[in-house]
């Protein structure tokens, strides 16, 4: 059963980020879309990411045959744009193209720098957080080969451990640097995956609980799509602290999540429509190719602080995401599957 609402959620994520950073780069509604409020975005495509998992793969035993799909549809949707825009970066930073050089948004200047992303160990601007989403994606395979015997012990443990991050964001001072880079094998690494794991863990459990579990109809009604407003609410809030040390933002996107995945009906049109699920679709490349968009704007000096200069930005970097979806993300996609999925893979 394909949850359609899903679409929109992903490309509102996608969106929510885009306009966080035009916001930062411009200046518009500054007080209100700092940088902070794009993290929001990030949250919401962690549960997503987890829940999909949990939802799609979970209730399958876990065969070398059901691994291996999985591993190929997880390489097959992430890695190739993620090393193409990684690699483009390299190039526009290093070489003397003059084109690329107007996108030149990641900095990724070295070539210990560029190895580092291609190991998956650290990420510069929106990259960063595909390293901790590729960590997750083992971490899960360790949860799937213990689901048949050791789920329950498994199920207990992951509530505990978020019971821990809870605990310690209500009664311990933040660090001073949440996303701590150090070197590894001579290599810079930013390993995240400890500070965001919790919206993973919720995800999953969010997948696991969807397949047993439904609100019975009394409880389901379309004016919950109004749990949307949270985000401006939380973001409102966002001074308060820092973000991704917050049990408060935690247990608030968490929720959010929960009532529109759980408690709207199906059929709601503001969920379930052709343009989510168009964004949804193109949600990934919009993700990693807005920050180029912006910086190639800025150079041609088209980013203003108006609704206007965000529309443009906006425009362009859906017509740009739209494109790379078709030409590239898909395609590829699809032939990595072919080639190491004789049998085709539809998820």
């Amino acid at each position: 059963m394909k949850i359609r609402r899903l679409n929109t959620l992903r490309g509102l994520a996608a969106v929510i980020v885009a306009v966080s950073h035009y916001s930062m780069g411009s200046g518009l509604w500054r007080g209100l879309l700092r940088l902070d409020a794009g993290q929001f975005g990030v949250m919401i495509f962690f549960l997503l990411s987890a829940f999909l998992i949990a939802y799609l793969y979970l209730e399958t035993p876990p065969l070398p045959a059901a691994i291996k799909k999985y591993a190929v549809a997880r390489i097959a949707r992430v890695v190739p744009l993620f090393v193409l825009v990684v690699s483009l970066s390299y190039v526009a930073q290093r070489g003397d193209i003059a084109f690329l050089k107007q996108f030149a948004a990641y900095k990724i200047y070295s070539a210990r720098s560029l190895l580092s992303h291609l190991l998956l160990i650290h990420g510069d601007g929106a990259l960063w957080t595909i390293p901790p989403e590729i960590q997750f994606y083992i971490l899960f395979v360790l949860v799937w080969l213990g689901r048949p015997r050791f789920f329950k012990w498994t199920l207990a443990t992951l509530g505990l451990v978020l019971l821990v991050y809870i605990a310690a964001w209500t009664c311990l001072q933040p660090p001073p640097v949440l996303f701590v880079q150090i070197t590894f094998l001579g290599f810079p690494a930013t390993f995240s995956i400890i500070t965001v794991l919790p919206y993973f863990i919720a995800g999953l459990l969010f997948g696991h609980l969807f397949h047993f579990w439904q609100p019975p109809a009394w409880l389901r009604s379309h004016c919950f799509v109004l749990a949307l407003l949270g985000f401006p609410f939380l973001c409102s809030r966002a001074y308060m602290g820092i973000l991704w040390w917050s049990s408060g933002i935690f247990l608030g996107i968490s929720l959010i999540f929960f009532v529109i995945v759980f408690l709207v009906p199906d059929g709601n049109l503001f969920l379930e429509n052709k343009i989510g699920d168009k964004l949804g679709e193109i949600s990934y490349s919009l993700y990693l190719l807005h920050g180029p968009m912006l910086a190639a704007m800025k150079k041609s000096k088209l980013v203003t602080a108006d609704v206007w200069g965000l529309a443009l930005f906006l425009c362009f970097s859906v017509a740009v995401a739209f494109l790379s979806f078709t030409f590239f993300e898909a395609p590829v996609r699809r032939k990595i599957r072919k080639m190491f999925l004789p049998g085709g893979l539809s998820r």
